[in-house]
């Protein structure tokens, strides 16, 4: 299921610019180089808070065939930037920590679905929350992070 949420579609906002180019698409030419080669779909993108989804490819498996942990843990990071994003702040973030509970693992070729959402939104740092399940909504992964403002700013 896509979402979008009309409420927050401007022309000068970063989410609409989002929502137009990769909600419901393949991601390959984001910025993010590694988020890139994940080839995630966006399936949802509003105001803090960005679902995506993928098939485990086998370059993301450990010895025993599950996603390594690793891989899910970039998978999170990646989710979480998008939310971050998706609040069209002026400046740019970056992560100060990144703790994540490994709860099930999940094999090549099946999907997962991690959906990241902006708990808290501060002048200076932001919090946030992301669940990765399966598609039977089995909780693969439970993570949070805190990120820090930087003084990029977003052109």
């Amino acid at each position: 299921m896509l979402i979008v949420d009309e409420n927050v579609l401007t022309k000068s906002s970063i989410l609409a610019q989002i929502q137009e180019r990769y909600v419901g698409k393949k991601v390959t030419d984001g910025k993010s180089s590694a988020g890139n080669w994940l080839e995630f779909t966006l399936d949802k993108a509003v105001k803090g808070e960005v679902s995506i989804s993928l098939v485990v490819k086998k370059e993301m498996t450990n010895p025993y065939g599950h996603i390594h942990g690793g891989m899910m843990s970039l998978v999170i990071d990646e989710a979480i930037g998008w939310a971050v994003v998706s609040l069209d702040a002026p400046a740019h973030y970056t992560s100060l920590n990144l703790n994540v509970d490994f709860l099930y693992g999940i094999r090549e070729g099946e999907t997962l679905i991690a959906t990241a959402k902006i708990i808290r939104e501060g002048k200076k740092i932001v919090h946030a929350e992301c669940l990765v399940q399966d598609t039977t909504g089995r909780l693969l992964a439970k993570a949070s992070s805190n990120l820090v403002v930087t003084g990029m700013k977003i052109l």
